[in-house]
């Protein structure tokens, strides 16, 4: 059994509040520190191996709501109605972001990995092509 702790220079107590696992085992969890009514929450996305190594961490400006992993990439939607396509190792940003214009309550890839499927708070599905970085478009 392993605990994964996010590193924090914070004193205040660190939640995970979102987290993916990838096919080949890499975790994937997005931490937010102080408390849940603060305006000033401060968010950061990490990485993790199978064994719970600690690989990689990003801070985030935005609260993600819904996460997907792939082979190569995390793919995020956030509260601030914005769709992120990170590289999974470094996990900067691949694209800029996609405006979704509503909060995202959900993303998933498909098989063929030609599409993002994400589902908005207004109950809508928004479908987007997955093609190479450049073509990516919100349809």
């Amino acid at each position: 059994m392993k605990s994964l702790r996010p590193p924090s220079e914070s004193s205040l107590p660190v939640a995970i509040s979102s987290l993916a696992v990838g096919l080949e085992g890499q975790i994937v969890a997005q931490s937010a520190v102080g408390e849940r009514s603060s305006l000033k929450d401060k968010f950061a996305l990490h990485l993790y191996s199978v064994n719970g190594k600690h690989l990689s961490s990003v801070p985030l400006d935005e609260q993600v709501t819904a996460m997907c992993v792939t082979e190569d990439f995390v793919v995020l939607g956030t509260m601030q109605c914005g769709l992120e396509i990170r590289d999974l190792q470094s996990l900067r940003a691949a694209v800029p972001p996609v405006p979704m214009r509503v909060p995202v309550h959900s993303v998933s890839v498909t098989k063929e990995k030609s599409h993002i499927l994400v589902g908005l708070e207004d109950g809508k599905l928004i479908v987007v092509g997955a093609g190479q970085p450049a073509e990516v478009t919100a349809a």
